[in-house]
């Protein structure tokens, strides 16, 4: 998807379509935007999460032994170690 906000300066807009868009069907959408509401945006940065992306391949039977994974990796990993 390409998005791009202007503030056109004549009624004539020229558009450069990418290549890989060349013979496939494509939508062009214009509508006036809210002034203010571009400009409050583009002060406030977005945050970037990726906070919960990987639930979807969580295993639930495993979740109980994360409390001690760390503490139980550390033990296996130095126990022949004296």
């Amino acid at each position: 998807m390409i998005r791009e906000v202007i503030r056109p300066q004549q009624r004539d807009f020229h558009i450069t379509i990418p290549s890989d868009y060349i013979n496939r069907v494509v939508e062009f959408i214009m509508f006036p935007l809210d002034e203010q509401e571009v400009i409050e945006k583009s002060k406030t940065p977005k945050k970037k999460s990726l906070r919960g992306v990987f639930n979807c391949y969580a295993d639930e039977s495993k979740i109980a032994l994360e409390d001690k994974a760390w503490q139980m990796n550390v033990v296996a990993k130095f126990k022949n170690h004296d």
